[in-house]
């Protein structure tokens, strides 16, 4: 069998249901979203759901500006709640380079009309009384920033599409591309193919293996991180309204995850695949490392444990981009573990992309897939949690 369509989208992650929504909501004609398994199956379901203003860059800061009104009126929008707790992100500074970092990284960051302050460590331990702080040079703290449910957002932002008129697919991998020439024409599933003016690859970790299959080169590669959850753990210890904490310099990061404890750590050393088994020997570093930061931790235990990838481009920043001299042909990923939330924005873009042939919300020209052979990528420093 074969059908048409406008727009192709292959992966229903949040990166391919946001460009679906926005390519509906834009009028761009008959789009389908192609998922080999099922809506957010894949690295988003996994992810810890943080969505921060505070990057070293500019580029961060801006998507994370667009983003996270998404996240603040979500419930009006898709009529679920996302369960956004705006509790806050705390970055620890345990180094002297790294509070230079983070003096420029605050002024930056301000100049963009960010609400952030630089704490010292005194500071830092009255806003969580239950962390060490005295091997610490101080934090920095933006109110605004929080968390949400990825896997709501991401299944209520497809519902929503799908009323819009988007046909979403489960169960259809993708095995291939046709092309005519130097234009992608579509897709080849189990069941037919699919003729489509636009396709787009928004399959995450997993980007640069369907890029082979159009015959071009996505520098999108696999990295494993992991999470593992604490049983029930009293709030009078660590409330229930604490900042998501990163700490850059102990390699993990720490949230409240229900009535639990959330711990996020991984091996940035790890060699690149696909494996999502959990390295059960990470277990002892990462509580060695988080009954340090918050001692009344030694009170908890873990209760389980998973570990999901990363999509990581060589700069640590995303892809929303044509593929120059591949007509037809896009790309939305490589977020290097801030896809969930720069999803909204980075859909939106995508969809303006595709329909107007520019991106009209901010400039996105940093997220061109072009930059990698121009040589023009600025490395964001990577805290790895």
């Amino acid at each position: 069998m074969t059908e048409t369509a406008d727009v192709a989208i292959v992966g229903a992650g949040i990166m391919g249901v946001s460009t679906a929504y926005h390519l509906a909501r834009l009028g761009a004609g008959r789009v389908v979203v192609l998922e080999r398994d099922s809506v957010c199956s894949g690295s988003t379901a996994l992810a810890s759901g943080g969505i921060r203003h505070q990057y070293a860059n500019r580029l961060g800061v801006e998507l994370t500006t667009h983003a996270i009104v998404t996240y603040e009126r979500f419930e009006q929008e898709f009529g679920v709640d996302p369960n956004f707790r705006q509790h806050g992100y705390l970055i620890l500074i345990a180094t002297e380079d790294a509070l230079a970092v983070a003096r420029r990284s605050v002024a930056l960051q301000r100049g963009l009309g960010v609400d952030v302050e630089l704490l010292d460590p005194e500071a830092t331990r009255r806003l969580c009384p239950y962390l060490r702080t005295d091997d610490l040079l101080g934090a920095t703290y933006s109110p605004r920033d929080g968390y949400a449910d990825p896997y709501l957002c991401t299944t209520a932002i497809a519902a929503r599409a799908r009323d819009l008129g988007v046909v979403v697919t489960q169960q259809a991998e993708v095995r291939g591309f046709t092309r005519r020439g130097d234009r992608v024409t579509g897709v080849v599933t189990a069941a037919g193919r699919i003729e489509a003016r636009a396709v787009v690859v928004a399959t995450g970790a997993w980007s640069g293996v369907v890029g082979t299959l159009a015959g071009v080169e996505i520098p999108v590669v696999p990295h494993r991180r992991h999470k593992f959850v604490t049983a029930p753990f009293h709030a009078d210890a660590i409330p229930m309204a604490t900042p998501f904490i990163i700490d850059p310099h102990g390699g993990f990061s720490l949230r409240r995850e229900g009535a639990g404890v959330l711990l996020g750590i991984g091996r940035p050393e790890e060699a690149s695949s696909f494996s999502t088994d959990v390295d059960r020997s990470l277990e002892p570093r990462v509580v060695e490392r988080a009954v340090h930061r918050a001692p009344a931790l030694a009170e908890a235990r873990l209760m389980r444990g998973y570990a999901g990838l990363y999509e990581m481009t060589p700069d640590q920043t995303g892809i929303v981009s044509g593929v120059p001299g591949v007509d037809g042909l896009y790309v939305i990923a490589g977020f290097s573990g801030h896809g969930f939330m720069h999803g909204p924005i980075a859909g939106q873009l995508m969809a303006e992309l595709i329909t107007e042939g520019r991106c009209l919300t901010m400039d996105a020209r940093a997220l061109d897939i072009a930059r990698f052979a121009r040589g023009e990528t600025q490395v964001e420093p990577l805290t790895f949690v």
